[in-house]
């Protein structure tokens, strides 16, 4: 059950910013690339055991700081706040993976098999860091979710994205939730507008001054 755990949370980093070569996976679920450099696994219990406690160890290191934050509720700004207290663990944490090679394994599977193992085993090993896990997967995904409808049309999709500017603020004040609306908002912008249009609506100032861009 540790095993399962530790190696989900990897697969979560690796979903987070990393990046691997091409490579297959075999029968026996690892295969390595032609250099060498890149070792690919289908199961969490593929890995070595030194990575596996590696990530055991970090997993319960962040936990008391992850699960003093209500991620239902918690916005960008919150997230913000998290992660550079999370810095100096996070470096730690990369520099003792590289160190054994960790670094080298990347999961297989999709992404929604690979979370569904990390909450469940996530939830038996360290509880506290499934609010984070969930709010980082909600993130991952906020800008190609479909699950709200939106205007059909380019004025009514580029109403719907004042409604956030009128709120005053930033980006940063919105829950997972909100941003996963807006998100779809401005993929409806360009779906929605012509080319001009909607070159035209995303070099607004207010625009990019409300996204941070």
């Amino acid at each position: 059950m540790k095993e399962i755990i530790v190696v989900s949370v990897l697969a979560l980093l690796a979903a987070c910013g990393g990046t691997t070569s091409d490579v297959s996976v075999g029968s026996t679920g690892s295969a390595v690339d032609a250099t060498g450099d890149t070792i690919t696994v289908d199961d969490f219990g593929d890995m070595p055991q030194e990575c596996i406690d590696l990530l055991g160890s970090f997993l319960r290191k962040i936990e008391p700081k992850v699960s003093s934050v209500d991620w239902d509720k918690a916005t960008l700004a919150d997230f913000e706040a998290i992660t550079k207290e999370l810095e100096a663990d996070s470096t730690s944490f990369d520099a003792e993976t590289s160190a054994a090679g960790c670094n080298r394994y990347s999961l297989t599977g999709s992404d929604d098999r690979q979370f569904e193992q990390m909450a469940e085993l996530a939830a038996a090993e360290a509880p506290g860091t499934v609010g984070f896990l969930q709010f980082l997967n909600s993130l991952a995904g906020s800008a190609t979710d479909t699950g709200e409808s939106i205007p059909s049309d380019c004025a009514g999709t580029i109403a719907a994205v004042e409604e956030f500017l009128a709120r005053g603020g930033s980006m940063q004040d919105l829950t997972m939730a909100e941003v996963t609306g807006l998100g779809q908002l401005m993929t409806g912008v360009s779906d929605n507008c012509t080319a001009e249009e909607s070159s035209a609506f995303f070099a607004r100032e207010d625009l990019t001054t409300y996204l941070g861009t």
